[in-house]
Formats: structure tokens, C-alpha cells, sequence
């Protein structure tokens, strides 16, 4: 099997993602594993299988990724016929690396195969969409649920039900059709949805913990996160209402 091409492209993606999300903890692991250890034939052939059955695996959910942007993105510019506005600011996109998938089957006590990848991780493809208004949000995700090819298998919604640390988005899983040579298949996409406000207190967070920082020049790192969310929900609440009264205006 060739490294060129979209699998080659995944495989990249996936990795960066990987460095991403686990930094220098994510290192410190691969070290661990490598230290002082030469890697036997028996290992090389294991990852060599273990990588072009995973990339196969992985084409599935980066086409149902790329088809559910496309909706998306098809979706947005419906809505601005209809509103005059872009509800969606913009869409990024991410594929899980194989390591962090096999780390969370074993967080869920699942056996570390393939066949478990499938079954029971449904976040392996995501995109996370950035809106301008918190209505932009339950909107696009009322507009999927009308798509009678969607099935939308779970909602977490920490819009209304924030997490502790302040943290909120609406989390939801979505099962799109993706067809195939040998027919069709319903992959699941997580999707979250967040507003740029949301979208800059959840980077601050991330980069503070990344850094392990919980306390500088007397702040209480965790608390003022928490008042900043709290701020930013009542400010989005009041710019919600001059976006109501705008678009009242603009379609009377």
C-alpha cells in the first residue's frame, strides 16, 4: 500500500492531532515506551499491520468528515438566503490518532482491537463549528435533526449544563451515510458547536492546563475561568438580544 496520497494525509493529520492534544505528556509516554528498547520484527510487523488496517479504518470517517462539512457548509449558506448573515463563522476539522484511540478504549475498560475502535468510539472524526450567536448553535443542530439521512445519536448540551470548570459547547453525535464500492455505510462525526466567545475561553483554558498553570502573581487560575464563563454567558445573552432585534428589523 502506498504512504502517498489522502491516507498518507490522514496518517499526518491524525498524528499532529495527536502532538496536539498530548504534548509534551504524549512524549514523555513514546519515551517511556522506546527507552532503551529495540523494537523486534515481531513489533515491526504488528505496527506495520496495525497502521494500514487503522488507515483504512480511518478513510471511512475522513470521508464522512469531509461529506459532513460539505453539509455544513451547505447548510450556512441556506441560512444566509434566508438571514442575510453567515451563522457559521468557520469549521475546523480533526481525525483522532490511532494511539489516542487505543488510549480511551483502554479509559473504557474496551479490548484494544480493531473491531472495538468501530463499535465504541464515536469520536474519531470531529468538526468543530464556530458561530456567531448561541441560537446559531440549536439552530444548525435543529436544521441536521430535519435531515431525514442523519440519524443524531447523542446530544450533550453544555451550553444550558456547563461542565465545573465553565467549560460549554453542544456536543452531539451524528451518523451520516457514506457510500462505498461495496455499499453503504453509517459512520458516526462528533460535532461541537460553540460560539467564538465560547470558542476563545475554551483555547485560554487549553493552553493553561497544557502548562500546568493553576496559580500566578496570586490568581486563582480555575476561579477566574470560571467567573470569565460566567461573564461571557451574560454578555452573549445581551448581544443575542441586539441580534434578535436586528434581524426584526431587517425582515419586518
Amino acid at each position: 500500500m502506498s504512504t502517498n496520497g489522502p491516507l498518507n494525509d490522514i496518517r499526518l493529520s491524525a498524528s499532529a492531532s495527536y502532538r496536539r492534544d498530548h504534548g509534551a505528556a504524549g512524549k514523555d509516554v513514546t519515551d517511556k515506551l522506546t527507552q532503551n528498547r529495540i523494537l523486534t520484527t515481531n513489533d515491526i510487523d504488528a505496527l506495520t499491520v496495525l497502521e494500514f488496517a487503522a488507515q483504512d479504518i480511518l478513510q471511512q470517517y475522513h470521508a464522512a468528515m469531509r461529506q459532513m462539512e460539505v453539509r455544513l457548509e451547505t447548510l450556512d449558506q441556506d441560512l444566509k438566503l434566508r438571514k442575510s448573515r453567515n451563522p457559521i463563522h468557520h469549521i475546523e476539522s480533526r481525525m483522532k490518532s490511532v494511539p489516542s484511540i487505543f488510549e480511551k478504549l483502554g479509559r473504557y475498560g474496551k479490548e484494544p482491537t480493531l473491531e472495538s475502535m468501530e463499535r465504541y468510539i464515536m469520536d474519531i472524526a470531529g468538526l468543530r463549528v464556530i458561530v456567531s450567536y448561541v441560537e446559531d448553535a440549536y439552530a444548525i443542530l435543529h436544521h441536521l435533526e430535519q435531515q431525514d439521512d442523519l440519524e443524531v445519536v447523542t446530544v450533550k448540551d453544555y451550553i444550558k449544563s456547563p461542565k465545573p470548570n465553565g467549560y460549554r459547547s453542544l456536543h452531539f453525535i451524528v451518523k451520516i451515510p457514506v457510500f462505498f464500492l461495496d455499499g453503504k455505510r453509517s459512520v458516526p462525526v462528533e460535532i461541537q458547536i460553540r460560539t467564538i466567545a465560547m470558542d476563545f475561553w475554551a483555547s485560554l483554558e487549553h493552553d493553561l492546563k497544557y502548562k500546568a498553570v493553576h496559580e500566578t502573581e496570586g490568581v486563582d487560575v480555575s476561579e477566574e475561568l470560571k467567573a470569565c464563563s460566567h461573564i461571557i454567558s451574560g454578555v452573549e445573552k445581551r448581544m443575542q438580544i441586539l441580534a434578535n432585534a436586528l434581524e426584526s428589523s431587517a425582515h419586518p
